[in-house]
């Protein structure tokens, strides 16, 4: 696996939790996303307060973008499509850290593999319902 701790982090200010969802928002943009809770019992971070986390989804199906920029949709609510770069692939896990408006790692789907896509790829892909979000303890 090819990245530092902080490629894979994504800083976030969290707007609001209801039982298993968190909502946050990405610093210096209109995205307010929410997640399952994946903090597993941890503390919350302070509302309305920047924090760092790791984001998971599951692609449905990945394919090559030919152009067009990074970005998650819909701006507001669960992750649905996402276009990102690859800036690191897990070959063992079968997963590739993506930046879009925030870095994720994306599980590839079967009868894909991680090693077909290389860094600097732009990639569009569908997201499977229940992309999580963990609060970084440090």
């Amino acid at each position: 696996m090819a990245t530092t701790a902080s490629a894979d982090t994504a800083r976030v200010v969290l707007e609001g939790s209801r039982e298993g969802f968190v909502t946050v928002s990405v610093p210096k943009s209109n995205y307010r996303i929410e997640f399952v809770d994946a903090s597993k019992g941890q503390s919350h971070p302070v509302e309305g307060r920047p924090f760092s986390a790791i984001v998971h989804a599951k692609a449905l199906k990945m394919h090559r973008a030919k152009g067009g920029g990074t970005f998650i949709e819909p701006v507001e609510g669960h992750p649905r499509i996402v276009q990102g770069r690859v800036i690191a692939t897990d070959v063992v896990r079968n997963m590739v850290l993506v930046h879009a408006a925030i870095p994720m790692w994306i599980a590839v789907p079967q009868g894909q593999a991680a090693s077909e896509f290389a860094t600097g790829d732009l990639l569009n892909f569908y997201v499977d319902s229940g992309a999580t979000l963990r609060p970084q303890t440090h």
